[in-house]
Protein backbone atom coordinates (compact mmCIF):
# COMPACT_ATOMS: atom_id res chain seq x y z
CA UNK A 1 0.00 0.00 0.00
CA UNK A 2 1.23 3.48 -0.90
CA UNK A 3 -0.26 6.96 -0.89
CA UNK A 4 -1.35 6.35 -4.48
CA UNK A 5 -3.26 3.11 -3.89
CA UNK A 6 -6.77 3.61 -5.22
CA UNK A 7 -6.00 7.06 -6.63
CA UNK A 8 -6.84 8.20 -10.15
CA UNK A 9 -3.98 9.82 -12.09
CA UNK A 10 -4.35 11.69 -15.37
CA UNK A 11 -1.08 11.90 -17.30
CA UNK A 12 -1.00 14.07 -20.41
CA UNK A 13 1.56 13.13 -23.02
CA UNK A 14 1.26 9.65 -21.54
CA UNK A 15 2.28 7.82 -24.71
CA UNK A 16 5.62 9.61 -25.08
CA UNK A 17 8.97 8.45 -23.76
CA UNK A 18 8.82 10.22 -20.41
CA UNK A 19 5.03 10.15 -20.10
CA UNK A 20 4.83 6.41 -20.63
CA UNK A 21 7.43 5.82 -17.92
CA UNK A 22 5.51 8.11 -15.55
CA UNK A 23 2.31 6.18 -16.18
CA UNK A 24 4.07 2.91 -15.38
CA UNK A 25 5.62 4.30 -12.20
CA UNK A 26 2.28 5.58 -10.91
CA UNK A 27 0.53 2.31 -11.75
CA UNK A 28 3.27 0.39 -9.94
CA UNK A 29 2.48 2.46 -6.85
CA UNK A 30 -1.18 1.51 -6.97
CA UNK A 31 -2.74 4.32 -8.98
CA UNK A 32 -5.24 3.86 -11.77
CA UNK A 33 -3.75 5.82 -14.66
CA UNK A 34 -5.47 7.61 -17.51
CA UNK A 35 -2.90 7.53 -20.31
CA UNK A 36 -3.83 10.65 -22.27
CA UNK A 37 -2.19 11.67 -25.53
CA UNK A 38 -2.96 13.10 -28.95
CA UNK A 39 -1.89 9.94 -30.80
CA UNK A 40 -4.72 7.47 -30.29
CA UNK A 41 -2.83 4.43 -31.56
CA UNK A 42 0.23 5.12 -29.41
CA UNK A 43 -1.97 5.85 -26.41
CA UNK A 44 -3.79 2.55 -26.73
CA UNK A 45 -0.50 0.67 -27.06
CA UNK A 46 0.98 2.40 -24.00
CA UNK A 47 -2.07 1.64 -21.87
CA UNK A 48 -2.13 -1.98 -23.03
CA UNK A 49 1.53 -2.45 -22.11
CA UNK A 50 0.95 -1.06 -18.61
CA UNK A 51 -2.17 -3.16 -18.20
CA UNK A 52 -0.19 -6.36 -18.77
CA UNK A 53 1.93 -5.70 -15.69
CA UNK A 54 -0.76 -3.90 -13.69
CA UNK A 55 -4.14 -5.29 -14.78
CA UNK A 56 -7.01 -2.83 -14.73
CA UNK A 57 -4.84 0.17 -13.85
CA UNK A 58 -4.44 1.84 -17.27
CA UNK A 59 -7.06 3.52 -19.44
CA UNK A 60 -6.25 5.13 -22.82
CA UNK A 61 -7.68 8.52 -23.69
CA UNK A 62 -7.17 10.72 -26.73
CA UNK A 63 -6.48 14.26 -25.54
CA UNK A 64 -5.50 17.47 -27.28
CA UNK A 65 -4.29 19.76 -24.49
CA UNK A 66 -4.84 22.82 -26.70
CA UNK A 67 -8.54 22.08 -27.27
CA UNK A 68 -11.02 23.23 -24.58
CA UNK A 69 -13.60 20.54 -25.40
CA UNK A 70 -10.95 17.82 -25.30
CA UNK A 71 -9.68 19.06 -21.93
CA UNK A 72 -13.18 19.10 -20.48
CA UNK A 73 -13.84 15.59 -21.78
CA UNK A 74 -10.62 14.35 -20.15
CA UNK A 75 -11.64 15.66 -16.74
CA UNK A 76 -15.07 14.10 -17.26
CA UNK A 77 -13.44 10.77 -18.10
CA UNK A 78 -11.48 10.97 -14.85
CA UNK A 79 -14.64 11.88 -12.94
CA UNK A 80 -16.35 8.73 -14.23
CA UNK A 81 -13.51 6.71 -12.69
CA UNK A 82 -13.97 8.45 -9.34
CA UNK A 83 -12.29 11.79 -9.87
CA UNK A 84 -8.74 12.84 -10.74
CA UNK A 85 -6.50 12.83 -7.66
CA UNK A 86 -3.19 13.35 -9.48
CA UNK A 87 -2.69 15.48 -12.58
CA UNK A 88 0.64 15.17 -14.38
CA UNK A 89 1.06 17.79 -17.09
CA UNK A 90 3.65 16.03 -19.25
CA UNK A 91 2.47 16.83 -22.79
CA UNK A 92 4.98 19.08 -24.49
CA UNK A 93 6.71 20.00 -27.70
CA UNK A 94 10.33 20.98 -28.25
CA UNK A 95 10.79 23.04 -31.42
CA UNK A 96 12.49 26.40 -31.40
CA UNK A 97 14.61 28.92 -33.27
CA UNK A 98 16.90 31.83 -32.60
CA UNK A 99 14.96 35.03 -32.08
CA UNK A 100 15.62 36.33 -35.60
CA UNK A 101 13.95 33.25 -37.07
CA UNK A 102 11.28 32.67 -34.44
CA UNK A 103 7.94 32.86 -36.19
CA UNK A 104 4.98 34.09 -34.10
CA UNK A 105 2.95 31.00 -34.97
CA UNK A 106 5.63 28.71 -33.52
CA UNK A 107 5.91 30.84 -30.38
CA UNK A 108 2.14 30.67 -29.85
CA UNK A 109 2.12 26.92 -30.43
CA UNK A 110 4.82 26.33 -27.82
CA UNK A 111 2.95 28.46 -25.31
CA UNK A 112 -0.36 26.71 -26.02
CA UNK A 113 1.01 23.21 -25.49
CA UNK A 114 3.67 23.75 -22.83
CA UNK A 115 2.02 26.42 -20.67
CA UNK A 116 -1.58 27.30 -21.41
CA UNK A 117 -2.76 23.69 -21.69
CA UNK A 118 -1.38 22.70 -18.27
CA UNK A 119 -2.89 25.79 -16.64
CA UNK A 120 -6.29 25.12 -18.19
CA UNK A 121 -6.28 21.49 -17.04
CA UNK A 122 -5.26 22.53 -13.53
CA UNK A 123 -8.13 25.00 -13.44
CA UNK A 124 -10.56 22.25 -14.42
CA UNK A 125 -9.25 19.60 -12.04
CA UNK A 126 -8.78 21.72 -8.91
CA UNK A 127 -12.46 21.98 -7.79
CA UNK A 128 -12.90 18.21 -7.74
CA UNK A 129 -9.63 17.69 -5.88
CA UNK A 130 -10.63 20.27 -3.30
CA UNK A 131 -14.06 18.67 -2.83
CA UNK A 132 -12.39 15.30 -2.12
CA UNK A 133 -9.95 16.81 0.36
CA UNK A 134 -6.89 17.36 -1.82
CA UNK A 135 -4.70 16.06 -4.60
CA UNK A 136 -1.46 16.64 -6.44
CA UNK A 137 -0.47 18.45 -9.60
CA UNK A 138 2.97 17.76 -11.07
CA UNK A 139 4.08 19.90 -14.01
CA UNK A 140 6.84 18.83 -16.36
CA UNK A 141 8.99 21.90 -16.76
CA UNK A 142 12.54 21.74 -18.08
CA UNK A 143 16.04 22.69 -17.15
CA UNK A 144 15.64 25.05 -20.10
CA UNK A 145 13.73 27.45 -17.87
CA UNK A 146 17.17 28.50 -16.57
CA UNK A 147 18.03 29.55 -20.11
CA UNK A 148 19.15 27.62 -23.17
CA UNK A 149 20.95 29.12 -26.15
CA UNK A 150 18.68 29.37 -29.19
CA UNK A 151 15.64 28.21 -27.25
CA UNK A 152 13.87 31.39 -26.23
CA UNK A 153 10.31 30.26 -26.91
CA UNK A 154 10.64 26.91 -25.17
CA UNK A 155 12.48 28.45 -22.22
CA UNK A 156 9.78 31.11 -21.95
CA UNK A 157 7.00 28.53 -21.85
CA UNK A 158 8.76 26.34 -19.29
CA UNK A 159 9.79 29.33 -17.21
CA UNK A 160 6.17 30.43 -17.14
CA UNK A 161 5.18 26.97 -15.99
CA UNK A 162 7.66 27.19 -13.10
CA UNK A 163 6.24 30.55 -12.04
CA UNK A 164 2.70 29.23 -12.28
CA UNK A 165 3.65 26.17 -10.21
CA UNK A 166 4.88 28.34 -7.35
CA UNK A 167 1.87 30.65 -7.44
CA UNK A 168 -0.64 27.82 -7.68
CA UNK A 169 1.00 26.10 -4.70
CA UNK A 170 0.15 29.14 -2.59
CA UNK A 171 -3.37 29.35 -3.94
CA UNK A 172 -4.33 25.67 -3.79
CA UNK A 173 -2.41 24.61 -0.69
CA UNK A 174 -5.26 25.48 1.71
CA UNK A 175 -7.46 23.03 -0.24
CA UNK A 176 -4.95 20.23 0.30
CA UNK A 177 -3.64 20.36 -3.26
CA UNK A 178 0.11 20.28 -3.79
CA UNK A 179 1.60 21.76 -6.95
CA UNK A 180 5.18 20.98 -7.92
CA UNK A 181 7.34 20.79 -11.01
CA UNK A 182 9.97 18.41 -12.29
CA UNK A 183 12.54 20.03 -14.58
CA UNK A 184 14.39 17.39 -16.60
CA UNK A 185 17.69 18.09 -18.27
CA UNK A 186 18.75 16.07 -21.29
CA UNK A 187 16.74 12.84 -21.41
CA UNK A 188 17.13 10.12 -24.02
CA UNK A 189 13.73 10.12 -25.79
CA UNK A 190 12.48 10.24 -29.37
CA UNK A 191 12.01 14.00 -28.89
CA UNK A 192 15.75 14.50 -28.30
CA UNK A 193 16.90 11.99 -30.93
CA UNK A 194 16.69 14.66 -33.60
CA UNK A 195 19.33 16.93 -32.10
CA UNK A 196 22.35 17.64 -34.32
CA UNK A 197 25.28 15.37 -33.38
CA UNK A 198 27.52 18.26 -32.31
CA UNK A 199 24.86 19.70 -29.99
CA UNK A 200 24.14 16.26 -28.59
CA UNK A 201 27.84 15.62 -27.94
CA UNK A 202 28.42 18.93 -26.18
CA UNK A 203 25.29 18.44 -24.10
CA UNK A 204 26.34 15.00 -22.87
CA UNK A 205 29.85 16.27 -22.13
CA UNK A 206 28.38 18.94 -19.84
CA UNK A 207 26.57 16.43 -17.58
CA UNK A 208 28.59 15.67 -14.42
CA UNK A 209 27.24 12.15 -13.92
CA UNK A 210 28.51 11.23 -17.36
CA UNK A 211 25.32 10.12 -19.10
CA UNK A 212 22.05 11.36 -20.44
CA UNK A 213 18.91 10.97 -18.38
CA UNK A 214 16.48 8.11 -18.78
CA UNK A 215 12.69 8.39 -18.65
CA UNK A 216 12.69 6.36 -15.42
CA UNK A 217 14.88 9.03 -13.79
CA UNK A 218 12.11 11.55 -14.36
CA UNK A 219 9.28 9.15 -13.53
CA UNK A 220 10.70 8.45 -10.08
CA UNK A 221 10.79 12.16 -9.29
CA UNK A 222 7.20 12.64 -10.47
CA UNK A 223 5.97 9.68 -8.41
CA UNK A 224 7.70 11.05 -5.32
CA UNK A 225 6.01 14.45 -5.69
CA UNK A 226 2.64 12.80 -6.33
CA UNK A 227 2.97 11.06 -2.96
CA UNK A 228 4.43 13.95 -0.93
CA UNK A 229 1.68 15.85 0.91
CA UNK A 230 4.07 18.28 2.63
CA UNK A 231 6.08 19.26 -0.44
CA UNK A 232 4.61 22.02 -2.61
CA UNK A 233 5.76 24.89 -4.78
CA UNK A 234 9.07 23.17 -5.52
CA UNK A 235 11.03 22.60 -8.71
CA UNK A 236 12.99 19.35 -8.70
CA UNK A 237 15.70 19.57 -11.36
CA UNK A 238 16.53 16.11 -12.75
CA UNK A 239 19.58 16.90 -14.85
CA UNK A 240 22.53 14.79 -13.68
CA UNK A 241 24.07 17.89 -12.13
CA UNK A 242 24.25 19.93 -15.32
CA UNK A 243 22.36 22.88 -13.83
CA UNK A 244 25.07 23.37 -11.18
CA UNK A 245 27.68 24.82 -13.54
CA UNK A 246 27.62 27.60 -16.07
CA UNK A 247 25.77 26.79 -19.32
CA UNK A 248 27.83 26.69 -22.47
CA UNK A 249 27.09 29.47 -24.96
CA UNK A 250 29.28 28.42 -27.89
Amino acid sequence: MTALTGRIALVTGGAGGIGRSICGALAARGATVVVADLDGEATAAAAAAIDIEHPGRAHPLVLDVTDPASRTAAIGFGADLGGVDVLVNCAGVLRDARIGRLEPALFRRLLEINLLGPLALTRLVAPGMAARGGGAVVNLASRAWLGTFGSTAYSTAKGGLVGATRSLALELGPAGITVNAVAPGFVETPMTDGLPPDIRGRTLAAIPVGRGGRPDDVAGAVAYLAEAPYVTGQVLVVCGGRSIGDPYAA
